[in-house]
């Protein structure tokens, strides 16, 4: 049985602030320290991992499930460049990473990712000119984000910020109005009535872990990725937790497939084992499960406008999603798609839960 070891006697990392989260990570790293105990072996090379910029396109829509109401649609393109562990280590580099909380970790790569999205939400009834007010109110929100990632091969923090703009500037209802002209689909009439114009600022963190991660035979592999996260924002403020499990053939060697969502940046390798980086195996299709949970406290999309009256409805303060699909790699592209379902967001929406569909097309350069 061939095992892949992670690297031996792995520094700490350090923790500055947010105590809960701290309390949080040591609950979840000592559950998984039975699972994820490997014998120790050679240092693993990272050198091709490390050089290795991944751009991914995410396109996320309800069409998949033949529906188009509550989250329409998602599309965003991120960028995440090739480790630069050495990138802060004089001036005012240093200063700059040296004050991010949670990435210090000096045995680590380092990246930065920059983020361009847009997400399109409606009520259920689109026909009617004047939207139902207990329905989801017309939304859309247009952004940019920029990341911070700093990981080693058992574990990844990511912080980013995304700056942006809720309401008619957003151009989500012309988008929306203009590609349903095109393929011949109905049009949502209600667009008059959505959100009005808002800047939006979210500051977000997520850690996640690579635990049990063993192969079980000579390619087929397993492993389990835990998650915790917090978004603090007008536009979204929430804290969140859950895990994915991966099963498959020559799994890669990063942390997961993410959604379309705040602080989902793409993911590089972390070692030359990963498909994308490998000069022996360049071949991975592998299936995968995913539960996340939200205690929401903030959601501009159904709470209105922060500072001008709007649409708006009570929504729930817990919202899950439950999610499976599949990836495959040839050589340094990735494939994935995801079918997601989504509990009851507001009081008031008539369906147990939302389903939509997410793909995502990855490069490793």
């Amino acid at each position: 049985m061939t095992i892949r070891p992670f690297p031996s006697a792995p520094s700490k990392p350090r923790h500055t602030g947010a105590p809960v989260l701290a309390i949080m990570s040591t609950v979840v790293l000592a559950a998984g320290a039975g699972l994820s105990a490997q014998p120790a072996g050679p240092p693993i090379s990272t050198e091709r991992a490390r050089s290795a910029p991944v751009f991914t396109v995410y396109f996320e829509n309800d069409v998949f499930n033949n529906t188009d109401f509550h989250y329409s649609n998602g599309v965003k393109l991120s960028w995440l460049s090739a480790d630069l562990a050495g990138w802060g280590q004089q001036g005012w580099r240093q200063t700059l990473v040296g004050a991010l909380p949670f990435v210090n970790r000096p045995d680590g790569q380092k990246n930065f990712g920059v983020s361009l999205g847009q997400h399109m939400y409606t009520p259920r009834d689109t026909v009617t000119a004047t939207p139902d007010p207990t329905d989801r109110p017309y939304a859309g929100w247009t952004y940019l984000e920029l990341a911070f990632v700093s990981k080693t091969p058992r574990v990844s923090d990511t912080i980013s910020l995304q700056l942006g703009l809720v309401g008619p500037h957003s151009l989500a209802g012309k988008t929306q109005t203009t590609i349903h002209k095109w393929i011949g689909s109905p049009q949502a009439h209600g667009w008059d009535y959505q959100l009005h114009d808002e800047p939006g600022v979210n500051l977000v963190y997520e850690r996640r872990w690579r635990l049990l991660a063993r192969a079980l035979s000579q390619r087929l592999g397993v492993d389990l990725i835990p998650h915790i996260g917090v978004s603090l924002g007008n536009v979204q403020t929430y804290a969140n937790g859950g895990a994915t499990v991966r099963l498959g053939l020559d799994l890669p060697s990063d942390f997961g497939v993410q959604l379309a969502r705040a602080g989902s940046v793409g993911g590089t390798p972390t070692d030359d084992l990963d498909p994308r980086v490998s000069l022996t195996r360049n071949f991975s299709f592998f299936l995968f499960a995913a539960a996340d949970g939200r205690a929401v406290a903030r959601d501009l999309f159904l709470d209105g406008n922060t500072f001008r009256d709007s649409r708006s409805v009570d929504k729930e303060p817990f919202v899950a999603d439950v999610s499976y699909g599949v990836g495959l790699i040839a050589e340094r592209w990735q494939f994935t798609f995801t079918q997601v379902r989504r509990s009851r967001e507001f009081k008031t929406q008539t369906e147990p839960r939302t389903d939509f569909g997410s793909c995502s097309v990855s490069c490793a350069f």
